[in-house]
């Protein structure tokens, strides 16, 4: 399938977003075209990718600049593709456009908030991109009246994606193999948290742990409509799990899947102390783990 991006410049093309935004979230959290014009002229990016043959956009990025940590910083604020269009390397192809306008400018890190409980997401955010995260938010939004998170806490992590690196750039085109949750497993690598059949299991891992998994639904909105008691108790397992992980140092570098897709966990790695990152080849601080086989499951992210 064969697609085109264009970037936004006037206010018809941020009218066209509405749909989309509706589509996803429900008319209750819009982004007004104005604001989102007012973005694209300010420094920011918003722009929509067409697929041939269809005149009405197949979906959209939105971001603006802010300052993180002294540092500029492009926010992602939005991401949305039409469902027909999804899995089709529309949404690589969007933040491969983000990206380019963000190196263009200067900037190194794009950021932004997900959903930890989001399967599909997570895979996209670490497999597709070569993201990580070390952040979390209680509630971040606060109540959201959206179909998808209506009636729970709105938890986020803080997704950082270092995009002048050669993982990025090998992650957007596919040249870097993405380890599996079997060979972490093979590994011995112990989980913070795992599912037992539906319901969130608190693991013990030993203190000191390396790596740690941390698994989560591998459909989160299935699971919210056939039982919201047993979603709001992954919600509050899984920020149980990470931010006192987050407070010792750990961060998540991976969303590992198993061979059938039905099981997913973040791959959470500790970072040493700053004068330390630099002790192991490549920055990453510990001996890698390895597949059967010899080849590596690599913690791939440089932390900054």
């Amino acid at each position: 399938m064969t697609f085109r991006v264009e970037v936004a410049a006037d206010i018809a093309a941020c009218v066209a977003t509405v749909p989309i935004q509706e589509e996803t979230w429900s008319g209750d959290v819009i982004v007004p075209p104005q604001l989102l014009l007012a973005i694209a002229h300010n420094a920011g990016f918003v722009a929509l990718g067409y697929a041939e043959g269809d005149d009405r956009p197949a979906g959209f990025v939105a971001g603006f600049l802010g300052i993180h940590d002294h540092h500029f910083r492009h926010h992602s604020h939005m991401l949305a593709v039409r469902p027909e269009y999804r899995h089709t390397g529309l949404a690589v192809r969007l933040k491969e456009a983000q990206r380019d306008h963000c190196l263009d400018q200067g900037i190194e890190t794009i950021g932004w908030t997900m959903d930890p409980l989001e399967a599909r997401n997570a895979r996209f955010n670490f497999a597709k991109l070569g993201t990580l995260t070390r952040t979390y938010h209680r509630d971040f939004y606060g109540a959201m009246p959206d179909k998808l998170n209506e009636g729970l806490p709105s938890d986020r992590i803080y997704i950082e994606w270092p995009i002048a690196t050669d993982r990025a750039d090998a992650r957007l085109r596919g040249r870097d193999e993405v380890p599996t949750l079997e060979g972490a497993e093979r590994e011995g690598v112990p989980y913070l948290l795992r599912a037992d059949a539906d319901r969130p299991m608190p693991g013990d891992p030993a203190a000191g742990e390396s790596h740690l998994l941390l698994g989560i639904p591998c459909d989160f909105q299935d699971l919210k409509r056939r039982d919201r008691s047993l979603a709001l108790e992954w919600r509050l397992a899984v920020r149980r799990a990470l931010e006192p992980a987050f407070a010792r140092g750990y961060a998540a570098v991976e969303f590992l899947r198993d061979a059938s897709g039905e099981r997913g966990a973040y791959l959470l790695f500790r970072q040493p102390p700053p004068g330390q990152r630099d002790a192991q080849p490549g920055g990453a601080g510990a001996e890698p783990l390895r597949e059967e086989g010899g080849s590596s499951i690599r913690m791939g992210a440089q932390l900054p």
